[in-house]
């Protein structure tokens, strides 16, 4: 009687022949060093290598308490949810690395799709996995050979969305907009957030409630971006030195918090609960700035992250160049930032045609 192939043999041959192929290298790498070769350094080696490398899920599950420890809520959140969606589609935690194949993502962004999952965030499933691969293969033990990542063959795929934006006339809108300091003091204070956020390229929600007055030092804003780690430094112009004073007492204290935001009584030490904080004061603050919306008589929907598209569409508008937005806006690739403003080239071209043909 004819055997019936393994469903899944070559990925289990895949995974064989790399982990021989991981054995002759920590025999190399015994040979190499100062100790003397035996089967046994050999073994233990290749077996600190395996351990790491069994798990897929494992791995980027350490990688994610790491995004947690450092604050990194929201971006931990995000991919959490991506590997239980990972784990569902492949109905098992045990996914090898190995197993991370071209026909695996070609599967996966198929079942995606067929759950009516948009393609943009189809698009932030795959390279959250390839992010993680590519840690994985940088490890100072990698866990993934570049020539096996499949990420070689497969290419992310993007369709641009178009994203709210206002003009320097809606944003002074905003600044003229009729409030009251004895009942609307709320609206008010969102309207400082979301000029803040403005006129430092776009500053996310997030960061600016975890802002302290040490942030703060000599007319400059420092930070460290919560989603990618990166560390800013902007010079302050005057209405954002302002909107500071207008906050930060004189007897204020480094740890404080710069804006009323947060309670200086809380010591968010769990991310989790850091995190709840976080949605519910966001939501709060999208809620009145429709009440901003109505007050400044905007005829757009006012959400507190389309200061930052604003911001990076007035850039493109003064014609900065595409290294200086990319910096500003803290990304990590001149791409990034490339397929960021593709959303505003319907409006870019709208410009254009009234350019050619104004009369």
């Amino acid at each position: 009687m004819d055997k019936k192939p393994h469903s899944n043999a070559k990925a289990i041959n895949s995974d064989i022949e790399q982990q021989l192929n991981d054995v002759i290298r920590a025999k190399q790498q015994v040979s190499l060093g100062d100790e003397a070769q035996t089967s046994q350094r050999v073994k233990d080696k290749a077996s600190i290598k395996f351990k790491g490398s069994k798990n897929f899920i494992e791995y980027a599950l350490s990688l994610n308490k790491s995004m947690m420890d450092r604050n990194m809520v929201r971006t931990a959140k995000n991919q959490r949810s991506i590997l239980t969606r990972i784990e569902k589609y492949w109905g098992s935690k045990n996914l090898s690395f190995s197993e991370i194949t071209l026909e695996f993502l070609k599967g996966y962004e198929a079942y995606l799709i067929k759950d009516t999952v948009k393609i943009n965030t189809v698009n932030s499933h795959m390279a959250a996995i390839r992010g993680i691969l590519y840690k994985a293969m940088n490890e100072k033990e990698p866990l993934l050979t570049r020539e096996k990542n499949p990420f070689n063959q497969y290419k992310l795929k993007y369709t641009p969305t178009q994203k709210e934006t206002l003009s320097e006339a809606e944003i002074a809108l905003l600044r003229d907009a009729p409030l009251n300091p004895e009942t609307d003091q709320s609206i008010i204070n969102v309207r400082n957030y979301y000029l803040f956020s403005f006129n430092n390229a776009g500053i996310r929600v997030s960061d600016l409630m975890q802002l302290k007055v040490k942030n703060i030092a000599s007319g400059r804003l420092h930070y460290e971006m919560g989603k990618t780690g990166h560390f800013k430094s902007i010079k302050l112009n005057a209405e954002s030195c302002d909107i500071i004073n207008h906050y930060v007492k004189a007897d204020a204290k480094q740890e404080d918090y710069l804006f009323p935001i947060l309670s200086n009584e809380i010591h968010f030490d769990d991310a989790d609960i850091l995190r709840k904080h976080l949605e519910s004061k966001t939501a709060r603050i999208n809620q009145l700035l429709k009440k901003l919306a109505t007050a400044a008589k905007l005829p757009k929907r006012l959400h507190f992250h389309s200061s930052r598209h604003s911001f990076s569409n007035m850039a493109r508008k003064k014609n900065a160049d595409l290294y200086s937005i990319s910096k500003a806006l803290g990304h990590k690739s001149l791409k990034v930032t490339e397929m960021y403003l593709s959303s505003f080239d319907e409006e870019a071209l709208d410009e254009t045609m009234e350019m050619i043909f104004k009369k």
